[in-house]
């Protein structure tokens, strides 16, 4: 957090949060890695609808487009994955038929209904890979790192958003997520994210520790290249299997990196036992000077653009934030918070941007919307 003293007052650029829950679209809930299947979630039960109205109740509550790291491979209702290389431990044998149900047509209904509180990212279609039959981690990089050939990621890729089609979901993902956290960077027009790119997805959420660097990240926390942004994930507060999780630690930013099971229960009428907890813990969290919800994925890159690479400095009665350090990559249009935390009320004006007061309790929060190509802005108290 950067944060600066300006006439009794402490005003700070605080670091996103936003929620991130992978493994979602799992119909089977075993582990069945011994079997060369995926691993899954771990989980005692089958999902069902219910896992999902947790998921958007949790947004709900969080006022926040929560991403979900979607594995869709178990939605195919054609069986099309038989003809993608390395999908499925069926290969050309593939068979989907115990998943087709009419569970598949009410969730793809609610995630198209629900989309204010869900951001489908593009996770994978069975998570693994499999090399006659015998399963390899993970899908688009192996466990060093290196990239599955181009053609292989593409056919991938393919079928990420065919099955999506097939299923009449509406979403366009702009984000993604390496399935086993095993990813790549640094090597542009070679690159994952330049793949990436031609499916009009912009975003990543990964650990850098975990990746391949062909050349260093820009920022320890934030890089880029071929018109993608690569955000740190962070460690999860809970492993991948564990059910029935209930806050505990410290929750930090810029990413909260939860699993899908880590957020239901075995009997999923007591789902809410689990989101109302997780809610009050993030919102808690939330109140602090050096944090801010960030409503959608776009969001919360930009704010962690401006708190990683903006500067605030000290003038008469305010602070001049310069932004000419930020990756151009980002969208020109929206804004960037700024928390006060002030012992006496006062009002506040902004030259070279727009102000919006966001709900807040003991520390003000607003939102500094730049002008076009402005990038400079100068936000004083009165």
């Amino acid at each position: 957090m950067n944060g600066i003293e300006v006439e009794g007052c402490t005003v700070a650029l605080p670091m996103p949060l936003f929620l991130l829950v992978e493994d979602v679209g799992w119909w089977q809930g075993y582990d069945g890695s011994s079997i060369q299947q995926p691993y899954r979630n771990r989980f005692a039960r089958r999902h069902c609808l219910a896992d999902y109205r947790a998921l958007a109740e949790l947004g709900r509550k969080l006022s926040m487009r929560i991403g979900i790291g979607m594995v869709i491979g178990e939605w195919d209702r054609s069986d099309w994955l038989a003809n993608v290389s390395g999908a499925t431990w069926m290969g050309r044998s593939w068979d989907n038929s115990v998943n087709r149900t009419r569970e598949l047509d009410r969730a793809a209904a609610f995630l198209n209904e629900h989309q204010d509180y869900l951001e489908l990212a593009v996770h994978g279609l069975c998570h693994e890979f499999w090399i006659n039959g015998e399963m390899v981690r993970s899908e688009f990089h192996d466990e060093s790192g290196t990239m599955r050939p181009q053609k292989t990621v593409r056919s991938h890729l393919r079928a990420f958003f065919r099955l999506l089609d097939e299923n009449c979901i509406v979403a366009a993902p702009r984000l993604f997520v390496p399935p086993a956290l095993n990813h790549s960077f640094g090597n542009g027009p070679r690159s994952f994210q330049a793949l990436l790119r031609e499916w009009g997805i912009r975003y990543v959420i990964t650990r850098f520790a975990r990746a391949r660097h062909y050349s260093p990240p820009v920022h320890p926390l934030l890089t880029w290249e071929e018109g993608v942004a690569i955000l740190e994930r962070g460690i999860a507060p809970a492993a991948w299997h564990q059910s029935t999780v209930l806050p505990g630690g410290t929750i930090c930013g810029p990413v909260l990196p939860l699993h899908w099971g880590n957020l239901l229960h075995l009997d999923p009428r007591r789902n809410m036992e689990l989101i109302d907890p997780w809610a009050e813990a993030i919102l808690a969290r939330a109140k602090r000077i050096d944090c801010t919800l960030s409503p959608d994925v776009e969001a919360c890159f930009r704010q962690a653009a401006v708190c990683l690479f903006g500067q605030m400095n000290k003038v008469e009665k305010g602070v001049e934030i310069s932004l000419e350090r930020l990756p151009e990559l980002l969208p020109a249009a929206g804004g960037f918070v700024v928390k006060i935390r002030q012992l006496a009320t006062r009002s506040w004006r902004c030259s070279g941007a727009n102000l919006r007061m966001l709900p807040a309790a003991d520390i003000l929060a607003m939102e500094i919307i730049p002008h076009p190509g402005v990038s400079r802005v100068r936000l004083f108290c009165r």
